[in-house]
């Protein structure tokens, strides 16, 4: 096999015909970014193997060609595992192309992999969302500012003088039903839903005290209906004082809530408002404790799938769980000491 053509067509090992072909799309201008993609390989595979066949030709991408040894010894172990341990995240190809071009190590299963990258501290996780506009700071000082303020009217709280509130609203598609069930292996499981992008508005409050979550759906969120549930809100806790913990959004600090604020506790004195509202940190929605209790009601919807046929079935499902609940979590626990 002479020529890159000759290990893609003639090619005995899935190996050398990737090596073969990565090389070949760089040559014909393809962007590294799309080999990646297509044949699911890393930055420095393409690097490598181009760089051998500019020295050597196409017969040095062949595995004959240089042998490789079949394991790492144990002082080549414990270097391989001191600099996994110096990385955040890392991929089982990343390791391959690695202990290939370094040490001449190829294993033939996937598994040696996984143990190495155990061993280092590396393991399979889903990766989360960053805002890099969250500024870690701020969110550190705004939550000791929440909490403080809660602090000063804590034995208002416990006699129920005040009462501690925090609200989310949340989008429900019907789409938000599918998960991972157990099923025949081979054998899709499939999910009778119409339109999987049908949606739902909710706006939710949790007592950060008692653990009691009031729950309501609207159309949308916007300002006529943050006003409406703030009322609703009120009469639930007739007679006593609100503070209430939500996000930057729009319509939680302008047009209608301000136009009701302004109405509602005009010329009070401020320890007098019936409503105070105290913003979370932005660009950080883990700090809500609510975040936590939508994710509890679409996991009780994805395990219950098999009960609710209809959309409409979804979202009595969904109120029945979130309304039936006490909710204690760490997360809602550390506001009140």
């Amino acid at each position: 096999m002479n020529t890159l053509d000759d290990i893609i067509r003639m090619g005995k090992d899935a190996r050398e015909i990737v090596r073969a072909m990565a090389v070949k799309m760089i040559l014909h201008g393809f962007e590294v970014g799309d080999i990646k993609a297509l044949l699911n390989v890393s930055d420095s595979f393409v690097s490598k193997w181009k760089g051998v066949y500019e020295e050597k030709g196409a017969q040095g991408l062949t595995l004959g060609y240089k042998g490789s040894e079949g394991y790492l010894t144990d002082v080549q172990r414990k270097e391989v595992i001191s600099f996994l341990r110096s990385k955040m995240t890392y991929t089982p190809e990343e390791l391959r192309d690695y202990l290939e071009s370094g040490y001449g190590v190829l294993y033939k299963s996937k598994q040696s992999y996984y143990d190495l990258l155990h061993e280092g501290g590396i393991n399979w996780k889903k990766n989360e969302k960053i805002n890099p506009k969250r500024d870690d700071e701020e969110v550190a000082a705004r939550r000791q500012f929440i909490m403080s303020r809660i602090g000063e009217s804590e034995e208002e709280i416990r006699e129920g003088g005040v009462v501690v509130l925090m609200e989310d609203e949340c989008h429900l598609l019907w789409g938000d039903t599918s998960g991972y069930i157990w099923g025949r292996k081979n054998e899709k499981v499939g999910v009778p839903m119409t339109n999987e992008r049908e949606r739902q508005t909710y706006y939710g409050a949790v007592n950060v005290l008692t653990g009691e979550f009031h729950v309501l759906p609207y159309d949308i969120g916007n300002g006529a209906n943050t006003v409406s549930f703030v009322r609703h809100l009120e009469e639930i806790y007739e007679g006593s004082r609100i503070i209430l913990i939500w996000d930057g959004a729009t319509y939680h600090k302008y047009g209608e809530m301000r136009r009701y604020l302004e109405e509602s506790d005009g010329g009070l004195n401020e320890k007098d408002w019936k409503v105070t509202c105290m913003l979370f940190p932005p660009y950080a929605p883990d700090q809500n404790p609510v975040e936590e209790i939508w994710r509890k009601g679409k996991n009780f919807l994805r395990r219950h799938f098999y009960e609710n046929k209809t959309f409409g079935d979804v979202k009595e499902s969904f109120l029945n769980f979130l309304t039936e609940q006490i909710f204690s979590f760490p997360k809602l626990e550390a506001y009140i000491s």
